[in-house]
């Protein structure tokens, strides 16, 4: 049971982490048990683009932090999406270009500033393969 307490106490330190951090260094989360949330294949110097959906009543926005080093932040953005039912979604797009080979862990932290401090309700971790 201490085991299994300190693992999960441990598990919320990193992630704390990497919450905190203005940006990320490349760390390799799937070897830690991590679940990667999606994985892209890219070549040096593409731009790809990252976007999740978010609600801009709740007061929560999407955050990216990355490896300055490995990638560059291009340009956010707001778009929308029409679903089949004609519901309207917002959507945070991050575009960025893959700036040298290798692998790196962008995240994306779904939080909003409160009282109490920064209210982290998700975290995207995305892995990004450059060739």
């Amino acid at each position: 049971m201490k085991s299994l307490l300190a693992l999960s106490l441990t598990f919320s330190l990193m992630l704390s982490l990497v919450a905190g951090c203005g940006k990320s260094e490349s760390v390799d989360y799937s070897k830690i048990g991590i679940k990667i949330a999606q994985t892209i294949d890219t070549s040096i110097n593409q731009e790809f683009t990252l976007s999740r959906s978010f609600d801009y009543s709740s007061g929560y926005m999407w955050r990216e932090k990355y490896d300055e080093k490995m990638l560059e932040h291009v340009e956010s953005s707001i778009d929308t999406e029409k679903q089949a039912d004609g519901t309207i979604i917002l959507l945070q797009v991050f575009r960025f270009k893959a700036l040298k080979k290798g692998t790196t862990y962008p995240v994306l932290v779904y939080s909003r500033l409160g009282l109490e401090g920064e209210m982290v309700a998700q975290q995207d971790i995305i892995e990004v393969n450059i060739k």
